[in-house]
């Protein structure tokens, strides 16, 4: 019998915009972003989307809430709350793949995170869940999962 093994990716990040946005401006951001996964997930043969679930909250109980469960569909976006102009989104991503390694979505990640920042014009402090930030003991400095440099500690890079 024939069985797929499912990968999972949980990742939390804050964005930051330099100039704040509306709800409607996060939720354009939230589509591109998960869009842009999507295209690196499709360079991949022969994988399996579970689920791809992205919610970016944007504080006093107003989130925008993401989803894909195939490429030939739609990314569900929808929002929740009153719309106000915020600098600052808290983005936690979750992915359950098949067919794709955990480095591989990773990179997948890192590359729709990149290019989500670099339209938009906002920085990350991305982190993955479940992992330990990696450091460079000798002078505390902490590796960027995104440019793969390393940043002063607690210092926000901008991609």
């Amino acid at each position: 019998m024939y069985q797929n093994i499912f990968e999972t990716l949980a990742i939390e990040t804050t964005l930051t915009l330099r100039q704040a946005g509306s709800s409607k401006k996060w939720q354009e951001i939230g589509c591109f972003f998960l869009e842009n996964y999507l295209e690196q997930l499709s360079k991949t043969e022969n994988f399996m989307i579970g689920h791809i679930k992205a919610i970016i909250e944007l504080g006093d109980d107003r989130f925008i809430r993401l989803s894909s469960v195939a490429l030939n569909k739609p990314v569900n976006c929808e929002f929740n709350g009153t719309d106000r102009q915020n600098s600052k989104g808290h983005l936690t991503f979750n992915a359950i793949v098949s067919g794709v390694d955990k480095k591989r979505n990773l990179q997948n990640f890192h590359l729709a995170l990149a290019r989500t920042c670099s339209v938009y014009e906002m920085l990350t402090d991305y982190r993955e869940s479940n992992q330990p930030e990696a450091t460079n003991h000798s002078c505390g400095e902490v590796d960027c999962p995104v440019c793969h440099d390393n940043h002063e500690h607690d210092e926000t890079c901008g991609h």
